[in-house]
Formats: C-alpha cells, structure tokens, sequence
C-alpha cells in the first residue's frame, strides 16, 4: 500500500522584503489512508505553507510532493488535476468570490470536473446537509458567520470524496462552543470515511479533533512524533488499527 500522501524534504521559501525566508524546513511527512494526523504549531510556525504545499497550491523550493506515490512535479498536466481532484482543502479563512450562493460554490469543483449542473447541484446539496448547513445553501458568502463559512469550505472539499482531507485550525475563528461542535462533526465526518487520510492543524491540544498521530511544527521545522494522550483527543481505535495493519 502507497502513503496517499508524502512530503519529502521539503524546503519552502517566502519573500520578505529583498530576502527569501525559509518557512519549512526539510520537512518529511508520510499520512496513510485512514489516519488522521495533527499538527500543533503555534501562529506563523508554517502550518498553513505546510498544507498548501501538500494541496498543490503552492510548489516547495526544493523536496517533492507524492500524492498516491506520484510526484506532482514531474507528472503530466492531465494527471496531475486528476490526483488534485482527490485533495480536499479547508483553509482557515474561506476566501471566494462574493456575490454568488453557497450551493453554486460548494458545487464548483464537480463543474470543473465536467459534471452537468443538475448532478453537481445535488451533490452540494447532500455535501451541505451533511455539514449542517442546509439553511445556508441560498446565501452568499458574506453573509456567513465564521463557523457556517467553516463548515461550507468543509461541505466544498467534500463534495467530491477526496482520499485526501486537509483541514487549517478548522474553528480556530468562531466561538469555542461553536468550535466544539465542529470538531464533533470532524470527528463523525472522519468516522464515516475510513479510507481517506486526514490532516489537521491546531494551535493548541484543544483543536487536535481525534488524531492517531500529533506533530509538531515550530519555526518551520516538523518535529518527531508522539503519542496523543487521552486528555488531547477522542481517537477511533479502529481507524487507527486498519492504518497500520495496512501498510
């Protein structure tokens, strides 16, 4: 069995005035199917450069990005957009366009696919009244609160079932009971789907949404792993067990 994702070296560099700063690291990271991996890092530790490089919206400076053991560097256009397709990604902030409802945004990664309107439209739906937000499927994005728009952005990325699910301090922005009941949802989300690979950031224990496995980013460097205690987080044991007598 392949690492549905693998991040190799990974070095990423960010311009700052007349100089390049180094954001990761030599950054090394394997998640397989049905693992739910965290990673603790405090505010600009490069979480957030992390999970873009893993989502393919940003390219490292040096190291490689293998998603199903293929490297998205050296593969062809085609194959590439075929293996993004499998990639779920919810930012920390859900920026779109404005003006337009949040069915036809949740819908838009099937339209980019080729699927017809009717079928893509349906799919949303299902994705929205999954996350519980069915009540915001007509409004636009900015008139969501800062849970609801978290929990569009997580309709979004699965509306076409990834493999793989990234996922930056999801309710880090609204209110700590509504970030509550957002990780439960995670929680439900990651129980119901046993073969795709989930990566979560969190600034603090409290955000770590039932990892098997946590990390730690600081300064750009990933850390060693260590095993999550029960005070951390609420772990699926049987997740945990078919990942690693899989591989």
């Amino acid at each position: 069995m392949r690492a549905t994702l693998a991040l190799e070296c990974i070095t990423r560099r960010h311009r700052l005035g007349r100089e390049h700063v180094a954001v990761l690291h030599d950054v090394s990271l394997e998640l397989w199917p049905g693992e739910l991996v965290a990673i603790l890092g405090a505010h600009r530790s490069g979480k957030t450069t992390l999970l873009r490089v893993a989502a393919g919206v940003e390219a490292p400076d040096a190291g490689a990005v293998r998603l199903d053991g293929v490297a998205l560097a050296t593969c062809s256009a085609s194959e590439r957009a075929r293996l993004l397709r499998g990639v779920g990604y919810v930012p920390k902030s859900w920026r779109v366009a404005r003006g337009k409802p949040v069915l036809d945004h949740v819908a838009l990664p099937l339209l980019a696919a080729g699927r017809p309107l009717v079928t893509a439209h349906a799919k949303a739906y299902e994705a929205i009244e999954r996350v519980g937000v069915l009540h915001c499927a007509g409004a636009t994005p900015d008139e969501l609160g800062p849970c609801d728009e978290t929990r569009v952005a997580l309709a979004q990325a699965l509306v076409h079932e990834p493999r793989l699910l990234l996922l930056d301090e999801p309710g880090v922005l609204a209110a700590p009971e509504e970030r509550e009941e957002l990780l439960r949802l995670l929680r439900a989300v990651a129980a119901e789907r046993p073969q795709t690979a989930l990566l979560v950031t969190a600034r603090d224990v409290s955000g770590l949404a039932g990892a098997a496995r946590v990390l730690t980013l600081d300064a750009g460097v990933l850390r060693g792993a260590r095993e999550p205690t029960g005070a951390d987080v609420l772990a699926f044991p049987e997740r945990v067990v078919e990942a690693t007598s899989s591989r």
